[in-house]
Parts: C-alpha cells; sequence; structure tokens
C-alpha cells in the first residue's frame, strides 16, 4: 500500500493543492496527516474543506493549532514556555473566526493520536509525543535514532510518523522507522512543499521524501493583502521574510 504523508499544512492551499495533485499522479491509496492543519497561513478554512472532501483516504490527528481552536489558547507558548504576545492571540483568534461550523466538527472528530496497521506493520501517528501530563515532550528538530527511541518509548509500533518541528527527518534502523516529513505549508526561504511517501507490500517499507515546488509568492500576496493580525510576523517566522 502506498501512503501519503503530510504535516503542518498551516492554512496553506495553495501549497497542499500541489501536493494533493502530486499524490494523485503517483496514485496514493491513504494520506497521513500529523497535523496542525490550521494556523500561520491565510486560508484555514479552505484547507480544512480540500481535506474533508478526501475523508475517505484521509487518516489524520490534530496538532496544537486545532487544540488551540477546540480547547481554547495556552497561556505560555508550548515549546519555549514563553507567554503569548498579544498580537500572536489576536492572529488565533482571526484564524479561528474564519473556520465553519462544519469544519471546527471535523476537526473535533480527530484523535490526538492513532496507532493503524497496514500490510502487517503497526503505524503510530501524532502531532508531536507527549508525556504523561499531555504536554509535547522536548522540541528536537534533526533527531537522532536514539533520540527518536527515546521520545517514543511507551508507543510500540514499527513506524512512527510525526511533525511539529517543521524539517524533515527520518531515522530508520532495527526495523524502526520514524518519519517526520517537515512542514508542508510553512516553506521558509524555499518554495517547496514537504511530503512524503511510504510504501509498504510484502513486508518490506520503503520511503521516499518528497520537495514539491509551488508559488509561494502567491501565498504572500494573498497574507499581505489580507494584513491579519501579526501577519508581518508570520512573514518574517515562517516565510523568510521576503520582500
Amino acid at each position: 500500500m502506498k501512503l501519503g504523508i503530510i504535516t503542518d499544512i498551516h492554512s496553506n492551499i495553495i501549497a497542499l493543492n500541489e501536493v494533493l495533485k502530486e499524490f494523485k499522479k503517483i496514485k496514493i491509496d491513504k494520506i497521513i496527516c500529523c497535523g496542525d492543519i490550521i494556523g500561520i497561513g491565510p486560508s484555514p478554512e479552505e484547507v480544512v474543506q480540500a481535506l474533508m472532501q478526501m475523508s475517505d483516504k484521509l487518516i489524520a490527528v490534530r496538532g496544537n493549532h486545532e487544540k488551540y481552536l477546540l480547547d481554547g489558547l495556552p497561556v505560555n507558548v508550548h515549546d519555549d514556555k514563553r507567554n503569548m504576545s498579544l498580537e500572536e492571540i489576536q492572529n488565533h483568534k482571526w484564524i479561528h473566526s474564519r473556520i465553519s461550523e462544519q469544519s471546527k466538527k471535523f476537526l473535533e472528530n480527530l484523535p490526538t493520536y492513532k496507532t493503524i496497521e497496514i500490510e502487517n506493520k503497526k503505524i503510530f501517528l501524532i502531532h508531536y509525543p507527549m508525556n504523561e501530563e499531555g504536554e509535547y515532550k522536548e522540541h528536537i528538530k534533526n533527531s537522532t535514532f536514539e533520540e527518536n527511541k527515546k521520545m517514543f518509548s511507551e508507543v510500540n509500533s514499527d513506524i512512527y510518523v510525526y511533525g511539529h518541528t517543521h524539517v524533515a527527518c527520518m531515522n530508520n534502523r532495527d526495523n524502526k522507522w520514524f518519519i517526520n516529513v517537515g512542514s508542508l505549508g510553512c516553506p521558509l526561504q524555499s518554495n517547496i512543499a514537504n511530503a512524503g511517501v511510504l510504501d509498504i507490500k510484502d513486508d518490506k517499507i520503503n520511503f521516499e521524501q518528497l520537495a514539491i515546488p509551488y508559488n509561494v509568492d502567491k501565498v504572500i500576496k494573498e497574507i499581505k493583502k489580507l494584513k491579519f493580525p501579526f501577519y508581518e510576523g508570520i512573514l518574517k517566522i515562517f516565510y523568510g521574510d521576503r520582500n
């Protein structure tokens, strides 16, 4: 079975559409999404609706940005424990205001984590591994195999798929695979949407990282047109501060 992997779409419908075109071309059977569907970008409602249209193929979990919508904004930003700025809070509220009740219901139905079995291989999906208190563990961008084992020490699986760091990272040893394809929707200074293909057949596992080009300038133009709260900070942090 051929599985497309995406994570951290972050309301970037233009990037998502290009990835879905590629998935269709290479005849993906199912699509795994590791959360952060919304947040940051200009098109949260459009992204959720696009995923809803392919619910027969989609296997998804929620990320921290879905949690912000469903459970309320935290006092502190999860990774560095700093307080959210007023502009950041206003940005999240703007994003939440763009999401329909239908889309919110879809996101509510997504689990925090999920284990699936395909071709006799157990696959564990989560946005990022959590501790017993339900908080994300240490944020490691370029994790080693040993760090991955420690991150997921409470879970017994063959393949672990996650996101959150926005950086692609894959480790494979001892019949254990740890896969983070990196952010689909936050390109930094590139024009690339990250994704991956996991092919499981006849007890063999193959993984291919995808780097799919798209029109980032069009997304930036839309962000500048909307001028939503904290848009300049969004461009600087997640789009490489382009002019």
